[in-house]
């Protein structure tokens, strides 16, 4: 499959004063190793630095496959009317 894009989910950690920041995303294949220092993209395009892969999933999934979380949890709350309340 040339021209696609892989992703593979990942735990990615980051230091803060008060231990450490984990999260769990989906990143580009080619990045997806452990130990590797990568940027992450928020919700507002602004990039952080200095995210840790942890651990990385084995299975790849082509990019166009991948779940946009933050827009099925923004149509959850519009579909309950929980989103006049957020």
């Amino acid at each position: 499959m040339a021209g696609v894009v892989f992703y593979r989910q990942c735990r990615l950690v980051r230091p803060i004063p008060t231990g450490e920041h984990v999260v769990v995303s989906w990143i580009p294949d080619r990045f997806a190793e452990r130990d590797r220092v990568v940027k992450l993209k928020d919700d507002n395009g602004d990039w952080s630095d200095g995210w840790r892969v942890a651990e990385a999933g084995s299975h790849r999934m082509p990019a166009s496959d991948v779940p946009d979380f933050h827009e099925l949890s923004k149509a959850h709350l519009r579909a309950t009317g929980d989103a006049d309340t957020v």
